[in-house]
């Protein structure tokens, strides 16, 4: 039973992957719209993935459908996860539990292939299985992967590129690293940062080692130049094309370089210091008795160093070196937008491989067996203690009083629109809207939100002046303000709250 078990190690992980599906109410989360933490950027993605589905448009042409840029043209990451779930729904209907679904198939990708990457160092499967889940139920890594955001793609993607380029180093197999360049660059074209961490913390010591090295093989210091050369040029290349896409449509809305620690006043940084690690907030990245465990490992790694193995705490420590040079570019990030930090779930699921295969190696064959079963019944522990803090916080977090929106009617209104004649051509103000997209990703219509860059911003004045149609007000409260009341005599239709004018 028990090598039947280590051989179908997979079929165990989809097993305890489904267990914690299911547990983190993850078959009613997959069916949500944007809903919850960071909507504003989850509406986005759907706007993408929308777009390319009722428009069938081409993969370089991506859109939102706030129209502030010509012909609501816009683009951010790489949208492949956009493309194909429309592509998708294109097919079957569209539905929102495709789009979170491929996000979250990308995860379990990740997932298995970062189990068979502790597979090379860590023969015991009970062992090994230990990061792989405690890395699955961290809450904030649970919550983008059934999401609409890239990042968790970005960095599955990357462990089946360090899988790919381990068995290279093994093999010297062309093929190997391949895979495993386009792995690479798939994930660093999703997120450059959460994608390429583990690909710069592997290439950046053998390139030294490379340069630095009389004796070198030609041919395999050759492919891996041209592995490390080909991701780059990925990355720079979509980088202009976003540049130069953005421009000529004349949307430049979307971050596209740092965000740094140096744009903040002393108040703001230690503001978001103790927001992030000791409030609420900090139960986010996992439950404590994760946490202190995760210290004792970093303990035992900066003791243990010359013990460890050698090519896994090298690793781990480039690992550790650019996740620390990444936070002061990127920290005025931490305070609002918490997927910003999920690229730190990376050192410490590398730093729990690199102490667990320490501890397998040293430790472990010393042990009799109730030791033994007392190490694995502590180690199920922790993991059932993580997948149920993990359901807490996202039954939290995607409770009705953390919907984000005030008026839950806009999800329904979509078919109501449609049956009065509003067609999804047609262009809308919507009233109010402080997003690009929110409400019209849910409308499915393109248009202008009235309080995109302040209030009233986007006034009935200046979109009539522009060519749209009609006035989607959700909240009653504006109806009869003096900037909105003079565009109200062609009611066209109500539901729930939501009004709808003409103001042609």
């Amino acid at each position: 039973m028990l090598s039947w078990i280590k051989r179908k190690h997979g079929l165990v992980l989809i097993i305890i992957l489904a267990f914690l599906f299911l547990a983190g109410d993850g078959v009613r989360i997959i069916q949500f719209p944007p809903r919850s933490t960071h909507i504003f950027r989850q509406s986005d993605c759907l706007a993408y993935t929308k777009t390319y589905y009722q428009r069938n448009s081409d993969f370089f042409t991506p859109s939102a459908y706030n129209l502030i840029g010509r012909g609501g043209r816009v683009v951010s990451e790489f949208p492949i996860l956009y493309y194909l779930s429309a592509k998708l729904c294109r097919l079957i209907g569209f539905h929102y539990w495709i789009i979170r679904g491929l996000t979250f198939l990308s995860c379990i990708i990740g997932l298995y292939y970062l189990l068979l990457c502790c597979r090379l160092w860590i023969n015991d499967l009970f062992l090994s299985l230990f990061t792989v889940v405690i890395l699955a139920s961290t809450p904030y890594y649970f919550f983008y992967a059934v999401n609409y955001l890239p990042n968790v793609p970005a960095i599955s993607f990357s462990f089946v590129g360090l899988y790919y380029i381990l068995l290279y180093r093994q093999s010297n197999a062309l093929k190997h690293l391949a895979i495993s360049t386009v792995f690479f660059s798939l994930s660093c074209l999703l997120k450059p940062t959460d994608g390429g961490l583990i690909w710069v913390a592997y290439f950046a010591p053998v390139m030294m080692n490379i340069t630095t090295t009389a004796k070198i093989n030609k041919k395999s210091a050759t492919l891996l130049f041209t592995s490390l050369i080909t991701v780059t040029l990925c990355i720079i290349s979509w980088f202009l094309f976003v540049k130069w896409y953005n421009n000529v449509n004349g949307n430049n809305i979307n971050l596209q370089g740092f965000y740094p620690i140096w744009e903040m006043s002393s108040d703001e940084i230690l503001k978001t210091f103790q927001l992030r690690m000791f409030t609420s907030d900090r139960d986010i990245f996992q439950h404590t008795s994760i946490l202190l465990l995760l210290i004792v490992f970093l303990i035992i790694y900066i003791v243990k160093w010359k013990s460890l193995d050698k090519f896994l705490r090298c690793l781990t420590l480039w690992i550790i070196i650019f996740a620390v040079i990444y936070s002061p570019l990127w920290f005025k990030a931490f305070f609002i937008h918490d997927y910003y930090m999920l690229l730190f779930a990376v050192p410490a699921a590398f730093l729990s491989i690199t102490v667990i295969q320490w501890f397998e190696k040293k430790i472990f064959p010393r042990l009799g067996n109730r030791a033994r079963f007392a190490v694995y019944g502590t180690l199920a522990g922790l993991m059932i203690i993580s997948i149920y803090h993990n359901q807490y916080i996202q039954l939290q977090r995607y409770g009705d009083k953390s919907m984000g929106v005030d008026n839950p009617a806009i999800y329904e209104v979509e078919p109501y629109l449609r049956k009065i004649g509003i067609s999804e051509t047609d262009s809308v103000l919507s009233v109010p809207d402080g997003t690009p997209n929110i409400t019209l990703s849910i409308f499915g219509n393109p248009g202008y939100t009235s309080d995109l860059f302040g209030a009233d911003t986007y006034n009935p004045k200046y979109c009539k002046e522009h060519g749209i149609k009609y006035m989607i007000i959700t909240d009653a409260n504006r109806i009869h303000s003096p900037i909105y009341e003079p565009y109200t005599s062609k009611l066209i239709g109500e539901y729930k709250g939501i009004y709808i004018y003409d103001i042609r």
